[in-house]
């Protein structure tokens, strides 16, 4: 009967089963770290990838966030989401990274462009894909990453809390963001009519 309680405590649903991983996590739980790893790498994997523009640079800013993580998660009380946690810790360490490479190499040319799979801005081809990445690089960035984090599907509310800032400033962000990014890419003659610039508030 034990056993069967603890499988089925994998697969429970939203909170409750986010609140029953966390419990799992703080236990020590070895299938609890490979759970929570295998629910959110792919994902932070994505953001880390768009953010640092190296795929092996990446890969060690993920298995430092996890490392991170599951070394502090007996401080982590839930106040916002677990996923929105690891985003949080993962986009400021590669923010972190970036600054203390650029201190480091500031005479270095800088990384070469990769192009992400699944990144996919409303135009087409491999060419017009790098010059749209190459854009958001210029933009400032807090603009970049909320731009990057809802195009992973992050809500507003999901954002604000990864980004530590109140919903109102994320969505003037976002919506700056967009009408920026759709000035540029007019001005560099990649779209004829700005995108819009509305922002769906998914909560």
């Amino acid at each position: 009967m034990t056993q069967e309680r603890d499988e089925t405590i994998l697969f429970l649903p939203g909170e409750l089963g986010e609140r029953a991983l966390r419990a799992r996590l703080v236990a020590g739980d070895d299938a609890a770290y490979r759970e929570c790893y295998e629910q959110h790498a792919e994902k932070l994997m994505r953001i880390l990838v768009r953010i640092l523009r190296n795929h092996a640079w990446a890969e060690e800013i993920l298995q430092d966030t996890f490392i991170a993580a599951f070394r502090s998660i007996a401080r982590f009380r839930g106040e916002v989401s677990l996923s929105s946690w690891l985003a949080r810790i993962a986009t400021n360490r590669a923010y972190n990274a970036i600054r203390d490479e650029s201190r480091r190499k500031r005479n270095l040319p800088p990384l070469q462009d990769e192009v992400v799979p699944g990144f996919e801005p409303r135009v087409e081809g491999r060419d017009l894909v790098r010059k749209v990445i190459g854009i958001l690089d210029q933009m400032d960035p807090s603009k970049k990453l909320a731009l990057l984090l809802q195009a992973e599907g992050y809500s507003v509310a999901e954002i604000a809390e990864i980004c530590e800032a109140p919903r109102g400033t994320i969505l003037a962000r976002l919506s700056r963001s967009r009408a920026e990014l759709s000035l540029r890419m007019a001005q560099a003659g990649l779209i004829s009519e700005e995108l819009p610039s509305s922002v769906e508030d998914r909560s």
